[in-house]
């Protein structure tokens, strides 16, 4: 249920009143930031270090060795738990929970995010959700079968630095109150846009180099 002053606010945003289609300056606006936020997350990326990230990934599995390496998917058909999703090749992760750790996984690497929802946040603070990413994007899965998934979600999700993680709020079940005021958990990420401006520029004129 929203209020009358966020429904009034929505209105620009959708072109009738019963807020069911967005307009086509919304859109265009939103593809426009969420392409930029897609940049700026991947210079984020980049200045990660690889032996910071992997540090930091073996000491949370050193911690919690109930986390056992995937090498196939179907070990987790039907099974409740939490699962830990690596991308190196963003030096990013993403921790998750579901009573059918197989079926929510391949939901991540098969669904389409919302497109309202693209952005949660700022452009230059969104972060970029696991849904942008695809299988082949994901090198390493480690899964921990448990009953209290709830709270060893929360945990992890807590404990493991956040630059390297993919989850835009805090582990555990949205119920209760928690449900109601999720946005103020909102995980927000500094990404220079000065810094994408300088990369860009900087490999344009690389290239007119080569081409030279």
């Amino acid at each position: 249920m929203y209020s009358d002053e966020r429904w009034a606010a929505l209105a620009g945003v959708h072109e009738d009143e019963g807020h069911t289609r967005l307009s086509d300056d919304f859109c265009r606006l939103q593809r426009e930031a969420a392409l930029e936020n897609f940049d700026l997350n991947m210079v984020f990326f980049a200045q990660i270090s690889q032996q910071s990230f992997g540090d930091a990934l073996a000491e949370m599995l050193g911690k919690h060795k109930r986390l056992r390496p995937v090498t196939d998917l179907r070990s987790l058909d039907g099974a409740e738990g939490v699962y830990v999703l690596v991308l190196d090749n963003y030096r990013q992760a993403y921790i998750g929970q579901s009573y059918d750790m197989r079926a929510r996984i391949r939901k991540h690497w098969t669904g389409t995010k919302q497109f309202d929802r693209l952005l949660w946040g700022g452009v230059d603070e969104s972060v970029l959700s696991i849904d942008s990413f695809r299988a082949l994007d994901t090198t390493r899965i480690f899964a921990a079968r448990t009953i209290f998934a709830n709270r060893l979600e929360a945990r992890l999700v807590k404990t493991f630095p956040p630059d390297y993680l993919l989850n835009r709020i805090g582990g555990g079940a949205l119920t209760g109150l928690r449900g109601s005021f999720i946005a103020a958990e909102m995980k927000r990420r500094k990404l220079a846009r000065t810094y994408l401006v300088v990369t860009l520029t900087l490999s344009t004129y690389a290239c007119d180099g080569q081409e030279a």
